[in-house]
């Protein structure tokens, strides 16, 4: 029967019908009972035109993970009355004149292109599209908490018709029982079922409403028969918004480990979704039919530009406005669907018609979206930095791009730990042995943001917020490729033993990664090398005290225009890529070009603050996150495993590019705030990308950077066109500014930087009451702030198979402290005290001062531990208070009083991991990681173990490296030493006490 008959034959039921099944996966004889609705509408979103997001309330974030989510109460609510009705949105929209859009299916005309076909047209869109066709499927669901228990009260499902799309059918699920859930299989087929989805193109023949038949697919061999009914298939992809609240509402119980959706799951981007399908198969009590899902995840929150992550702004985006309840409604939702049921359910399934129809105009109709927004912005640049390097495939331009190659078609993968996690975790390796080195210098020279507070205190005057134009894509495009083909080290000579100077890196982009140790003149008010410790990065005057750092061209280049002394222990510069024209290779300008040009064309289609302009803009500032995905190491909950993993390199990590990206932004800052200084103006703040001063935009423009502004005007010009660096984001005559990321001013519009502070329920973020509280609370504080917030469970605590949790809110006590965090030095002579009055009248005083670097990071770490000491009972608010601290400082013991064994066996093993000297017996692949470390026991410093092992090369440990030469005779005698031969007396000093 062709499409139109079975239109034709199918009059439109826009009324609910309903019928009651059984959830049978549990033989038990008290199976679960639901009532099932279905209806079948026409589509809302195909009825007008997408909308703008536009006020100011729909620009706000979702709560974070630790706040609430609809349908989640903590106790017992205000009853609804009888006469409570919820105030319904019309689902149509209008178009800017106010008028209606028409009704009728997009289909029927063959000639207008859709909204989504014009935007896949774009370049980079057709890139960030995977094109795998699936049946969408719109996932919510609502619930009631009570006495700490999650009631489901129902699952709507939408999806849209496979004969006739400009239909949708809606499915809501209820269970008979409180404390009921239904079984995700069982919820599923009963779409496939109201939908007709057997008879999509996308699934086989075989598929009837019960499912497929044993004949067609069954074997004696368990999973032969498994694989054969995967084959028989519905293809589902799942799209829900949030889904820790949803995905967690399925019932797990009476089911096999390998039907365990949660265990499918990975936490991506804020959602839960799925690398892949997972299968989700039964059979009927008799064996005779059996039903087979592909399931894949996908959740809007992993999808949704930035700011733009609220469900009621992506409906208002997609055309269809989220309904408004009544006061009360959501933390008594059990008692709304009793009074006013049909509301009810027009309520939930507009959720999930949300969230299907805000994928279609980006992501393509019935197209399974990316896994994530950065992912789709990953995928452009394999696409369009293939089409750049002149390579085929993403496997040559991951060789091409970072050196990487497929495991076994490079340099081979040790057994010992010393792979960095990011491609070995992928099954992939080097290129070469020149690869390796510099992708390990370049992933510890690899750092986050600079962010600090230069001038903590209380000031009266004209300050502005001022921000790089698009600072980490600006910096993307002025990094260079490397030709890891021909040898990324080239001819060049690796530097080892000697000073620094402008001929060894004379540009910012110069690609040199570098262990060293430094010194800057007095005068010099920001260093520009910095040294992680303590969890943070601090800028001190000297390296003294510590053995080194790893450091990028950009700030070691900025350190030398400003005078210091760089010594280089050992140091690499790669091989540039150039064209045939004699040009350096950039592949990373050209992809960020497409895109930004991308962003104009769909400004132009669309209009300023459309859904498709957002996204592109978006994708431009993920790229980056993915470029550093997993260089700076880390680990998350594997679900299907039940242990902590590697998380892994994405299709494009690079730790070449990610460190100079954020080295070269560093280095902008850096050279501003040196040079605003030096003009005789300040700085107040810092924050990743800007930065609070008293010189205005206009003359900051005006700046020349030691020669760097050049170089990023000529970036800028390339991605827009337009050479300015900076735009002022706001500006105010009054800042209260104490900590890093901690500032505000109660001018309307000015900045309001909370240090974690969690805002009061009631008080809207930005306003003037919460200036207000956010200003009384760090004038009037005796000590750390009580800040207390309501949490949810981690996905790990979701998903575990022993022990799982619900998706229940609990209340987490805890203060944080509003002092400043010491990342610099105070200059106790400029400390002063303001007088703050607050509109009460009441004075109090803020301690208001400038700082310098400090001279060691031994200093910063230890005015840092004794900050840590007084917050515990008091605080850091006033001159006297301050006065006190510096006492402590200046007549307190040093941190290192002598030098024990175990920092030496510690420093050595660092040293070596980090590839800063080669002890021959650690570096003998041949033999095993343990007959190594008993080798490095027999010297007589003490034991070490795998782990001291792999903790050895993490970047935070570095620091406390103690410097090479107080190693000595050890570290000389351990490198002399051939490989395999044991200490001794004669060879090894370290045998005494």
């Amino acid at each position: 029967m062709s499409a139109a008959e079975l239109i034709e034959r199918r009059p439109l039921s826009t009324e609910w019908t309903s019928h009651d099944i059984v959830d049978v996966v549990r033989a038990r004889g008290d199976e679960p009972c639901f009532t099932v609705h279905v209806r079948r509408v026409p589509r809302a979103a195909h009825r007008a035109p997408l909308g703008v997001v536009a006020t100011h309330s729909q620009l706000e974030d979702p709560p974070p993970l630790e706040d609430g989510h609809e349908g989640a109460a903590t106790g017992d609510s205000e009853l609804l009355s009888p006469g409570s009705a919820p105030s319904l949105s019309i689902l149509t929209c209008t178009d800017a004149t106010g008028s209606e859009a028409p009704m009728g299916s997009p289909y029927c005309d063959p000639v207008t292109p859709t909204r989504a076909e014009q935007f896949g047209s774009l370049d980079s869109v057709c890139a960030m599209r995977p094109g795998t066709a699936s049946l969408l499927v719109g996932l919510d669901t609502e619930s009631v908490t009570r006495n700490g228990v999650r009631t489901i009260l129902s699952y709507q499902l939408v999806t849209i018709d496979v004969v006739d799309p400009s239909q949708m059918v809606e499915v809501v699920i209820i269970p008979h029982r409180d404390g009921d859930r239904i079984s995700m299989v069982t919820a599923l087929w009963e779409v496939v079922i109201a939908a007709e989805l057997w008879r999509s193109p996308l699934v086989p023949d075989t598929v009837t409403p019960r499912g497929v038949h044993r004949s067609d697919f069954w074997s004696e061999d368990r999973k032969k028969r498994r694989d054969e009914l995967a084959r028989n298939r519905v293809p589902i992809t799942l799209v829900c918004h949030y889904g820790q609240a949803d995905l967690t509402t399925f019932r797990e119980e009476g089911l096999g480990i390998e039907s365990d959706p949660l265990t499918k799951l990975t936490s991506a981007a804020g959602g839960l979704v799925t690398l892949r399908p997972y299968r989700l198969q039964r059979g009927d009590a008799h064996g005779r039919w059996w039903q087979s899902l592909s399931v894949a995840v996908r959740d809007t929150m992993a999808l949704a530009p930035a700011g733009k992550k609220k469900l009621a702004v992506l409906g208002e985006a997609c055309g269809i406005p989220k309904i408004e309840l009544p006061a009360g409604a959501i933390g008594a939702m059990d008692q709304y669907r009793r009074d006013h049921f049909n509301e009810f359910l027009e309520y939930g399934v507009n959720d999930a018609v949300i969230c299907l129809e805000f994928l279609a105009p980006i992501w393509g109709e019935g197209l399974v979206p990316p896994i994530t927004l950065g992912g789709g912005a990953a995928a452009a640049l394999v696409t369009s930095g293939s089409r750049y390097l002149g390579v085929p495939d993403s496997a040559g331009f991951r060789r091409a791009f970072s050196g990487i190659v497929k495991k076994g078609k490079g340099i081979g993968l040790s057994d010992d730990g010393g792979n960095l996690t990011f491609y070995a975790k992928r099954g992939r390796e080097p290129l070469d042995g020149a690869a390796e080195l510099f992708m390990k210098a370049s992933a510890g020279a690899y750092h986050g943001g600079l962010n600090s507070c230069p001038t903590p205190g209380y000031y009266s005057v004209r300050t502005e917020d001022i921000d790089v134009q698009n600072a980490y894509p600006t910096a993307m495009a002025m990094v260079v490729d490397l030709d890891w083909e021909a040898g990324v080290l080239g001819d060049a000579p690796v530097i080892q033993g000697r000073e620094l100077t402008v001929e060894d890196v004379p540009s910012v982009s110069t690609p040199f990664m570098g262990w060293v140790s430094f010194g800057f003149p007095d005068d010099v008010v920001f260093p520009s090398l910095p040294v992680f410790d303590d969890s943070t990065l601090i800028y001190p005057r000297s390296s003294d005290g510590t053995s080194g750092t790893w450091a990028a061209a950009p700030e070691i280049w900025l350190a030398l225009q400003l005078g210091a002394t760089v010594h280089c222990t050992i140091g690499f510069t790669g091989k540039v890529l150039m064209h045939e024209d004699g040009t350096p290779s950039r592949s990373l300008r050209d992809a960020v070009s497409t895109l930004i040009a991308d962003r104009r064309r769909a400004r132009e289609l669309f209009g300023k603050g459309s859904l498709e302009e957002q996204t592109l803009k978006e994708a431009v500032n993920t790229l980056y996150g993915k470029i550093a995905q997993d260089v700076a190491e880390q680990r998350g909950w594997n679900a299907w495993a039940q242990e902590m993993d590697d998380i892994g390199g994405s299709s494009i990590t690079s730790p070449y590019h990610a460190a100079m990206t954020t080295s070269i932004v560093r280095t902008l800052l850096l050279a501003t705030m040196n040079e605003v200084l030096a003009n005789g103006r300040r700085v107040f703040s810092v924050t990743t990308d800007g930065f609070i001063s008293d010189m205005s935009c206009h003359e900051v423009e005006s700046l020349d950077l030691y020669g760097m502004a050049d170089e990023v005007r000529d970036a800028r010009v390339a991605l827009t066109g337009d050479a300015r660096i900076w735009e002022a984001k706001g500006e105010q005559n009054d800042l209260l500014n104490f900590t890093t990321r901690g500032n505000v001013s109660l001018s309307p519009g000015g900045v309001c930087a909370h240090n974690g502070l969690k805002i009061p329920d009631g008080i809207v973020e930005d306003s003037i009451e919460d200036r207000q509280f956010l200003f009384r609370t760090v004038v009037t504080r005796s000590g750390r702030v009580p800040n207390p917030y309501t949490r949810f469970p981690s996905f790990q605590e979701l998903s575990r198979r022993e022990r799982r949790l619900d998706f229940l809110p609990s209340r987490v006590q805890r203060s944080v402290s509003m002092d400043y965090d010491l990342k610099r030095k105070p200059v106790m002579s400029s400390m002063r005290g303001e007088n703050v009055t607050l509109p009460d009248g009441t004075r109090w005083e803020v301690a208001t001062f400038e700082t310098e670097p400090w001279d060691t990071v031994e200093d910063a770490l230890r005015a840092r531990s004794i900050a840590r000491d007084i917050a515990e009972s008091a605080c850091l608010r006033t001159v006297d208070q301050w006065h006190d601290w510096h006492l402590r400082f200046a007549h307190g013991r040093g941190r290192r009083i002598v030098t024990p064994k175990r920092s030496v066996l510690m420093s050595i093993l660092m040293a070596h991991r980090h590839g800063l000297v080669t002890i021959p017996t650690l570096a003998a692949t041949e033999l095993s990681l343990q007959d190594r470390l008993d080798w490095l026991e027999g010297w007589g410093l003490g034991t070490v173990t795998d782990g001291d092992w792999k903790n050895a090369r993490r970047p935070e440990r570095i620091a406390r490296m103690l410097p090479l030469d107080s190693l000595q005779p050890y570290l000389d005698q351990m490198c002399e030493t051939p490989s395999g031969e044991v200490p001794t007396p004669t060879n090894s000093t370290l045998t005494e006490d």
